[in-house]
Protein backbone atom coordinates (compact mmCIF):
# COMPACT_ATOMS: atom_id res chain seq x y z
CA UNK A 1 0.00 0.00 0.00
CA UNK A 2 0.83 3.96 -0.82
CA UNK A 3 -0.01 6.52 0.85
CA UNK A 4 0.06 10.12 -0.95
CA UNK A 5 -1.57 12.88 -1.88
CA UNK A 6 -4.65 12.96 -4.58
CA UNK A 7 -3.77 14.77 -8.18
CA UNK A 8 -6.57 17.02 -9.51
CA UNK A 9 -8.13 13.43 -11.60
CA UNK A 10 -8.44 11.58 -8.72
CA UNK A 11 -10.35 14.60 -6.65
CA UNK A 12 -12.27 14.17 -9.36
CA UNK A 13 -12.66 11.04 -9.09
CA UNK A 14 -13.32 11.20 -5.26
CA UNK A 15 -16.05 13.59 -5.45
CA UNK A 16 -18.01 11.26 -7.96
CA UNK A 17 -18.31 9.10 -5.00
CA UNK A 18 -19.66 11.74 -2.93
CA UNK A 19 -23.24 10.79 -2.30
CA UNK A 20 -22.35 7.22 -1.14
CA UNK A 21 -19.95 8.96 1.13
CA UNK A 22 -22.59 11.34 2.63
CA UNK A 23 -25.22 8.65 2.84
CA UNK A 24 -22.83 6.35 4.81
CA UNK A 25 -21.26 8.86 6.80
CA UNK A 26 -24.52 10.68 7.98
CA UNK A 27 -26.55 7.42 8.72
CA UNK A 28 -29.59 8.86 7.08
CA UNK A 29 -29.51 12.21 8.93
CA UNK A 30 -28.62 13.86 5.76
CA UNK A 31 -30.74 13.38 2.54
CA UNK A 32 -28.06 12.46 -0.07
CA UNK A 33 -28.47 15.14 -2.50
CA UNK A 34 -25.43 15.81 -4.71
CA UNK A 35 -25.55 19.65 -4.19
CA UNK A 36 -25.48 19.18 -0.38
CA UNK A 37 -22.74 16.87 -0.94
CA UNK A 38 -20.56 19.24 -2.56
CA UNK A 39 -21.73 21.86 -0.21
CA UNK A 40 -20.31 19.95 2.48
CA UNK A 41 -16.61 19.54 1.05
CA UNK A 42 -16.68 22.79 -0.86
CA UNK A 43 -15.42 24.64 2.14
CA UNK A 44 -12.94 22.50 2.83
CA UNK A 45 -11.10 22.41 -0.42
CA UNK A 46 -11.41 26.27 -0.90
CA UNK A 47 -9.43 26.43 2.29
CA UNK A 48 -6.43 24.71 1.69
CA UNK A 49 -7.28 21.12 2.48
CA UNK A 50 -6.48 18.36 0.71
CA UNK A 51 -7.41 14.35 0.09
CA UNK A 52 -4.49 11.73 0.63
CA UNK A 53 -5.20 8.28 -1.07
CA UNK A 54 -4.45 5.00 0.02
CA UNK A 55 -3.51 2.78 -3.50
CA UNK A 56 -2.30 -0.54 -4.44
CA UNK A 57 -1.28 -1.43 -7.56
CA UNK A 58 -2.50 2.12 -9.18
CA UNK A 59 -5.86 1.20 -7.90
CA UNK A 60 -7.39 3.83 -5.22
CA UNK A 61 -8.45 1.88 -2.27
CA UNK A 62 -9.75 4.74 -0.25
CA UNK A 63 -8.80 8.02 1.10
CA UNK A 64 -8.96 10.80 3.75
CA UNK A 65 -10.02 14.29 3.50
CA UNK A 66 -7.33 16.72 5.57
CA UNK A 67 -7.28 20.11 6.47
CA UNK A 68 -7.31 22.33 9.26
CA UNK A 69 -9.29 24.98 11.18
CA UNK A 70 -9.33 27.74 14.06
CA UNK A 71 -10.97 25.14 17.51
CA UNK A 72 -14.12 27.37 18.46
CA UNK A 73 -14.01 26.48 21.84
CA UNK A 74 -10.39 27.32 22.30
CA UNK A 75 -9.13 29.04 19.96
CA UNK A 76 -6.63 26.76 18.76
CA UNK A 77 -5.36 25.44 15.49
CA UNK A 78 -6.34 22.08 14.99
CA UNK A 79 -6.13 19.17 12.51
CA UNK A 80 -9.54 18.62 10.98
CA UNK A 81 -10.20 14.95 9.21
CA UNK A 82 -13.99 15.96 7.21
CA UNK A 83 -14.18 12.93 5.29
CA UNK A 84 -12.88 9.41 5.56
CA UNK A 85 -13.82 6.53 3.04
CA UNK A 86 -12.61 2.82 2.07
CA UNK A 87 -14.37 1.10 -1.46
CA UNK A 88 -16.79 -1.54 0.13
CA UNK A 89 -14.69 -3.84 -1.51
CA UNK A 90 -11.49 -3.21 0.44
CA UNK A 91 -12.67 -2.93 4.28
CA UNK A 92 -12.12 -4.74 6.69
CA UNK A 93 -8.34 -4.56 6.11
CA UNK A 94 -7.18 -1.76 8.14
CA UNK A 95 -7.27 0.80 5.75
CA UNK A 96 -9.09 3.41 7.29
CA UNK A 97 -6.52 3.36 10.62
CA UNK A 98 -4.05 3.61 7.65
CA UNK A 99 -5.18 6.38 6.29
CA UNK A 100 -5.77 8.12 9.91
CA UNK A 101 -2.36 7.81 10.52
CA UNK A 102 -1.04 8.91 7.65
CA UNK A 103 -2.73 11.91 7.85
CA UNK A 104 -1.56 12.19 11.88
CA UNK A 105 1.77 12.57 9.90
CA UNK A 106 1.12 14.82 7.53
CA UNK A 107 -0.88 17.45 10.51
CA UNK A 108 2.23 16.87 12.95
CA UNK A 109 4.36 17.78 9.90
CA UNK A 110 2.50 20.87 9.58
CA UNK A 111 2.81 22.09 13.33
CA UNK A 112 -0.92 20.84 14.61
CA UNK A 113 -0.98 18.84 18.06
CA UNK A 114 -4.69 18.36 17.72
CA UNK A 115 -7.15 16.19 15.38
CA UNK A 116 -10.92 16.38 15.20
CA UNK A 117 -13.56 14.54 13.28
CA UNK A 118 -17.31 14.74 13.68
CA UNK A 119 -19.10 11.58 13.59
CA UNK A 120 -22.56 10.23 13.02
CA UNK A 121 -24.65 8.49 16.19
CA UNK A 122 -25.12 5.07 14.58
CA UNK A 123 -21.85 4.87 12.65
CA UNK A 124 -19.59 1.48 13.24
CA UNK A 125 -16.25 3.91 12.44
CA UNK A 126 -16.83 5.24 15.63
CA UNK A 127 -15.31 2.24 16.98
CA UNK A 128 -12.23 2.73 15.13
CA UNK A 129 -11.63 6.20 15.54
CA UNK A 130 -11.92 5.26 19.45
CA UNK A 131 -9.25 2.51 18.74
CA UNK A 132 -7.19 5.55 16.88
CA UNK A 133 -7.41 7.69 20.91
CA UNK A 134 -10.34 9.76 19.88
CA UNK A 135 -12.61 11.25 22.46
CA UNK A 136 -15.65 11.97 22.40
CA UNK A 137 -15.96 15.67 23.37
CA UNK A 138 -19.02 17.30 22.24
CA UNK A 139 -22.66 15.23 21.76
CA UNK A 140 -25.18 16.70 19.71
CA UNK A 141 -29.02 15.96 20.40
CA UNK A 142 -31.81 16.49 18.87
CA UNK A 143 -35.48 15.83 19.41
CA UNK A 144 -38.48 16.07 17.29
CA UNK A 145 -41.20 18.94 18.04
CA UNK A 146 -44.94 17.99 17.95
Amino acid sequence: MQFRKATYEEKQRILSHSLEVLKEATMGHVKPRRKKALELISPFLSNGGYYLLCTENNRILGWIAVSNTVDVNTDEMIGVIPEIYVLPQYRNNGIAKKLCNEAFKHLKGEGLNKVQLNVFSGNLAKKIYEDLGFKEISTIMERKIY
